[in-house]
């Protein structure tokens, strides 16, 4: 007879992280986060990634992937404005889509990443199987919002369009 399969609860980088936390213990983005963006479990709020870079270190990927989902499970960002609500520029969310594609070379998918993208994304299964599937899926949204943006600025009288 085969042993039961305890399931257990997959750690992020955020677990445990509340006003009380010593700033020794906080993981290196939540460290930056006045430079980065993401969530801060402090205070529940969620700024969106900024100064992405296209070649940050693979840890640096990972506790994004671990803020975005913190901030889900917190109840934070939409599946129609997950570009907006997630990352500052679309230039901000391609360098992520870069550097989550590096991250994806060695690396199975967490299970509470697995949950937070489809959650934030709408996306169907398909698109977060692989880490290379959330990215592509990510440039896809990227170019939606920018698609719709270029559609609005077209539109006489918006703001955007100038007229």
């Amino acid at each position: 007879m085969a042993t039961a399969y305890r399931p257990w609860f997959t750690p992020i980088s955020f677990d445990g992280i509340d006003r009380d936390t010593p700033v020794v213990l906080f993981p290196a983005l939540l460290n930056k986060h006045d430079e980065l963006g993401g969530y801060d479990p402090r205070t529940g709020q969620h700024t969106p990634f900024k100064n992405v870079d296209r070649h940050m270190a693979g840890e640096l990927t990972k506790e994004m992937l671990d803020s975005l989902t913190a901030a889900v499970e917190a109840g934070l960002g939409t599946a129609d404005r997950f570009i907006p609500d997630f990352f500052a520029t679309a230039d901000d969310a391609l360098a992520f889509v870069d550097a989550l594609e590096v991250y994806a070379e060695n690396t199975w998918v967490n299970d509470r990443h697995f949950y937070a993208f489809i959650h934030s994304t709408g996306a169907a299964v398909k698109n977060a199987v692989t880490y290379y599937h959330m990215a592509d899926h990510i440039r896809d949204l990227v170019e939606v919002e920018f698609r719709v943006a270029k559609l609005f600025s077209r539109i006489p009288g918006t703001a955007e369009s100038g007229h």
